[in-house]
């Protein structure tokens, strides 16, 4: 039997917040001691480079994302670098530049997956240079198990009107609700002064069956109502996009070779359920 689950204090840390919690996994990366993400078969035993889009470009992209090799999968001793190149014949064109992406084989849903609630942190480092695009998000595995139910944390751009100084995550779906808490600077980022590409940077989402709150390095920036109201559950990914022709994404376009190759540092994942 499945217990509720308490939405916690706007003034909680995430520890706090997700005190009672269980660990589920523990994804350390690298080649080093405490690693337990190794190599290329330790990271298709637990994760896949394909997800809901499959090989297809979208949001008019200028990667294409790449099965698990040596060159956009990049494994240095205390990390995993999803790492955007520029092959034989590409270059600074839409479908030009090969990138990396992971999703879980596990797939969660609050009070759908075993568990009332997930909590989930990825701390990474991300690359800085123009058009580049890396998040960490929750989406469903199946184009008909979705209805567009969606949750980012974080999703930064190095465009036109925003940089590698501000932090955005948001929701999307049927089932966006009110504003709970915010320390965003206007109504789409997180600007604290400080540059994410320059250090690791701990992104955390506490997901409850009505809300979502998510942190950086412990400190909550965001929480809003929502329910997931895809039938199917989500897989949590981690990803590096590199550039669009979206209008609504202005200036996202790399405009130098000197940005590549380009990396989006991953350190470890870890998943808690209660």
């Amino acid at each position: 039997m499945l217990v509720a689950v308490p939405n916690p204090a706007t003034t909680q840390t995430f520890q706090q917040a997700i005190s009672g919690f269980s660990v589920l996994e523990n994804y350390r990366f690298g080649t080093g001691e405490g690693c337990n993400v190794k190599d290329l078969n330790d990271l298709a035993r637990h994760f896949e480079p394909y997800g809901i889009a499959g090989k297809t470009v979208i949001h008019q992209e200028w990667e294409r994302y790449q099965p698990f090799n040596s060159n956009n999968f990049v494994f240095t001793p205390k990390s995993l670098n999803l790492t955007a190149t520029i092959p034989p014949g590409g270059g600074l064109f839409a479908g030009g530049i090969h990138s990396g992406q992971i999703f879980t084989k596990a797939t969660y849903k609050p009070e759908a997956t075993g568990y009332s609630a997930y909590a989930f942190e990825v701390r990474m480092k991300i690359p800085k240079g123009r058009g580049a695009w890396p998040a960490a998000w929750l989406y469903t595995k199946h184009y008909d198990q979705g209805d567009g139910s969606e949750i980012d944390n974080p999703e930064l751009f190095d465009m036109q009107n925003q940089n590698t100084f501000d932090w955005t995550g948001s929701d999307h779906g049927p089932g966006q609700g009110g504003e709970i808490y915010s320390l965003k600077t206007n109504k789409w980022v997180w600007h604290p002064g400080w540059d994410f590409s320059a250090d690791y940077h701990d992104y955390q989402t506490l997901w409850t069956p009505d809300a979502v709150y998510k942190y950086v390095d412990g400190v909550l920036v965001y929480a809003a109502r929502f329910k997931w109201t895809a039938p199917g559950p989500a897989q949590f990914i981690v990803n590096l996009a590199w550039g669009s022709d979206e209008d609504d994404l202005p200036g996202l376009k790399p405009d130098s070779l000197s940005e590549f190759p380009g990396a989006l540092r991953i350190e470890h994942i870890m998943i808690w359920a209660r």
